[in-house]
């Protein structure tokens, strides 16, 4: 391992290297679809590192808003980058072969879903197209605008501020007897590629095929607008993975690791 690491260099992004990087990237824009939506719409809260061998990409590290660390590429890249960052609660997004390098600097302590056994989330890449869409819209649905950012907050449980991130392009709702009841969000997207997040039915109403309807009207949407739509979702949480197949959402092959995570003591 020693041997390898000295043969890696590693460097924070510059104009110089950032072309290659996003060549890097777009082989793959699922796999690299945070990092490359970061580094085009949210350059001012994000550093990242870049891990080369011999002249070539091996890895990256990419640190947002100062407590997400998102690492893509080689696991022998893992340790150098790490060393380059010095946040000390951070939530780790990162493929499965990176796990042990990460452990070497964090203990995780929480997974990032709250179905997920243990204190890592596995989720899966699911992606849907207009050849594999299965439209099922059962239920009035509609699209939400920052008038309903207070009730989709209730419902979400969560501060203001974060759900506007997840309004901040196209959202939808779905009320049962005047009350919002389930909610869905694409609050990112790239020219070709955008991902659904923020799915939630209130509990006192699942079991309804609400979820699959918000769903199934987002997915429409954004179809209609010449995207391809993915999602992660944990691998433990089945009833929604069931939702997403019914649709014709299709697994990509990439399996993802996200967890909370808490620095090392220095031994």
């Amino acid at each position: 391992m020693e041997k390898v690491c000295k043969s890696l260099i590693v460097r924070l992004l510059n104009k110089k290297v950032e072309e290659e990087l996003f060549e890097f990237m777009n082989q793959d824009r699922i796999r690299n679809f945070w990092g490359i939506y970061d580094l085009k719409h949210h350059r001012d809260k994000t550093r990242t590192w870049i891990a080369f061998s011999h002249g070539n990409f091996t890895g990256y590290l990419l640190e947002h808003d100062k407590r997400i660390l998102q690492i893509r590429g080689n696991a022998k890249s893992v340790i150098p980058l790490l060393k380059k960052t010095n946040l000390n609660t951070p939530i780790f997004n990162i493929e499965p072969a990176h796990l042990a390098g990460v452990r070497k600097f964090y203990i995780p302590t929480e997974p990032t879903d709250k179905t997920s056994k243990g204190n890592v989330t596995t989720y899966l890449s699911m992606k849907a197209s207009k050849d594999t869409f299965r439209p099922f819209k059962r239920h009035p649905v509609q699209e939400m605008t920052k008038d309903n950012l207070e009730i989709v907050s209730s419902l979400l449980k969560r501060e203001t501020s974060r759900v506007a991130d997840l309004m901040k392009e196209i959202s939808y709702g779905l009320y049962e007897n005047g009350q919002l009841a389930s909610f869905v969000a694409a609050p990112e997207m790239l020219e070709d590629l955008a991902i659904i997040r923020g799915v939630y039915t209130a509990p006192e109403c699942r079991g309804k095929g609400y979820a699959t309807s918000i769903c199934s009207a987002i997915v429409q949407t954004l179809l209609e607008q010449g995207k391809e739509v993915f999602l992660y979702v944990s691998k433990e949480n089945q009833p929604a993975v069931k939702v997403y197949r019914k649709l014709g959402f299709k697994e990509t092959g990439h399996v993802f690791l996200s967890f909370y995570a808490e620095k090392k003591l220095p031994v």
